[in-house]
């Protein structure tokens, strides 16, 4: 599912529950000694606190990064680098459309439930018809476009067609999702894997029937956005997040912080999409399809850096660690994110010239290449993400609205420049080189940022 990556957060009021979910720092026990070291391990990851919340989460990630690897395995092999490529162009169109019909509202969700737990039910519930009122929009202009994006073929435009109306219940199930990110992480992460592993089983399924097309692919991923929405549904019950009422005095900061967050966000969706909505336009589909897969495999490291992120974020958006400890966690942060990326990363790429036939089929073997460029890219692209997370705990999120902005710029001039004279390898270009001068930009505004609690934004 090419880009779709959008995960969640928590927040709310009293009990034993939340006392038991809710991150909190905790620092790292030193221990001597080559024996003692597996019972200190065990005891700190049974301890409460951001160690525990990440290795949990990474956990998660691994699962869903897993079964979403190999849903896009059997759909590349059972369909072919063409279909792949029409498959690719969809899913990447709903991705933007989602950014766009969701209003930014989803992060902003988990920030105020995590920074004001007392009104959380109340901020669920209007984010919540905020978010569909988007979605229900975006899902009206979509069908309308279905067409034009088609190219005038039945087959794709009913792929569109799709595609479209998993909108409104993905912003159903984001804005649960979300909500419990910022309140309950075991149940956020169980929520995202609902989805991963119900979609995997269906992949499987039809491909043991011989069923597995393009339409079968998309209403597997509209069947598995069904149940993530009921089960975060149910997580937020459970945590008393749902049900509550709509407050309208709530819009204002709900609307404020997602239209930053839309501003931080559009720059960072178009470097993410725009170069495979260009090419799903200009190319040949089976050409889209090999830039799918080098895609796909360098952005194998995000769910896992992404970890770090989606942990810290609520717990800087609480204020519950001094500037000292704020500059430690984000120093350690960065650099465990660009050593995770690259550990997976470089040698994949190494192993490329016979893992990719392998693995998806000889049909295949353009896809090395494109992604020996697109490798720097990925690594970029997934400190950058951890790096974005880290300034959004701090209410800092223009500032990554700055970076992505400029990088856009970037990818813009590369595209036009390099795409008409070296087609998917120019785009792969376009892509790896505004990935890093994002990263660099954040880097430096959150070295140079005060170091305060999210309550001090700027």
């Amino acid at each position: 599912m090419s880009r779709l990556g959008a995960n969640r957060r928590d927040g709310q009021p009293g009990g034993e529950y939340v006392a038991r979910y809710n991150p909190r720092h905790a620092a790292i026990a030193r221990t001597a000694g080559f024996i003692a070291r597996p019972t200190a391990l065990r005891t700190r990851l049974r301890r409460p606190g951001i160690g525990r919340s990440v290795a949990q989460t990474v956990g998660y990630n691994i699962a869903i990064t897993v079964a979403g690897a190999l849903s896009g395995v059997l759909i590349a092999r059972a369909t072919g680098p063409a279909l792949r490529g029409e498959y690719t162009a969809v899913t990447s169109w709903l991705g933007f459309t989602l950014m766009l019909g969701e209003l930014g509202l989803p992060i902003a969700l988990c920030f105020y439930v995590a920074k004001d737990p007392q009104r959380a039910r109340s901020y669920v519930a209007t984010a919540r018809a905020m978010t569909l009122a988007g979605g229900a929009l975006a899902m009206v202009c979509g069908l309308a476009l279905a067409p034009a994006l088609g190219h005038g073929h039945p087959g794709l435009t009913t792929a569109y067609r799709i595609t479209f109306l998993c909108l409104p219940v993905s912003c159903i199930a984001d804005s649960h999702t979300f909500a419990l990110m910022g309140r309950a992480l075991p149940l956020w992460n169980q929520a995202r894997l609902s989805q991963s592993v119900v979609a995997l089983g269906a992949v499987i399924a039809l491909w043991d029937l011989r069923m597995l097309t393009l339409d079968g692919a998309l209403l597997v991923l509209l069947g598995s956005l069904v149940v993530q929405a009921g089960w975060s549904y149910w997580g937020c019950r459970r945590t008393g997040l749902t049900p509550g009422r709509m407050a309208g005095e709530l819009i204002r900061p709900l609307g404020r912080y997602g239209i930053s967050q839309i501003a931080a966000v559009a720059p960072q969706s178009v470097n993410a999409y725009l170069d495979q909505l260009v090419l799903s336009v200009t190319v040949p589909p089976a050409y889209l399809g090999y830039y799918a897969i080098a895609v796909s495999i360098t952005l194998l490291p995000g769910p896992l850096v992404s970890a770090i992120g989606y942990v810290l974020l609520p717990t800087l958006a609480a204020g519950k660690t001094d500037s000292a400890t704020t500059r430690e966690i984000q120093r350690k942060a960065v650099l465990v994110s660009l050593g995770l990326a690259a550990a997976i990363l470089l040698p994949l790429a190494l192993a490329a010239p016979r893992l990719i036939p392998l693995v998806f089929g000889p049909a295949y073997r353009p896809v090395v290449p494109l992604m020996w460029i697109l490798t720097p890219g990925g690594i970029f692209l997934s400190c950058g993400q951890m790096v974005a997370n880290l300034l959004r705990g701090l209410n800092r999120q223009l500032v990554v609205a700055r970076a992505e902005g400029i990088a856009v710029v970037f990818t813009l001039v590369l595209l036009a420049a390099l795409l008409p004279v070296l087609g998917v390898t120019g785009a792969a270009i376009a892509s790896t080189v505004p990935y890093g001068i994002s990263l660099l930009l954040m880097l430096r505004q959150l070295r140079l940022s005060p170091h305060v609690t999210s309550k001090g934004s700027t």
